[in-house]
């Protein structure tokens, strides 16, 4: 069996919570490449993948990276199925 290197660059500030994560693994090649795996093979949408992105938004929000801007003019369509969906988890117990 024969090995390949790859190389991966990671953000000292957007990335913190990465860095810790791999800090603290025995075995970080395995570690990363079972949580590669794990995302390739959910094939969905997770609450977890939901969560980081309301927490993105957030850190992204208060360091003024982006603006959000609500045009009360135009007319919102939510996507049912989306909308049902999110229901759902509400649901969960």
């Amino acid at each position: 069996m024969s090995k390949i290197t790859k190389t991966i660059s990671f953000d000292t500030d957007d990335d913190r919570d990465i860095l810790r994560w791999l800090d603290q693994q025995e075995n970080r090649s395995a570690a990363v490449r079972e949580a590669i795996r794990a995302h390739i093979t959910r094939g969905g949408v997770t609450v977890s993948d939901v969560y980081q992105a309301v927490k993105d938004l957030e850190r992204k929000m208060r360091s003024g990276s982006v603006a959000i801007q609500a045009n009360r003019d135009e007319d919102w369509h939510e996507d049912p199925d989306l909308v049902a969906a999110l229901t759902s988890l509400g649901n969960l117990s």
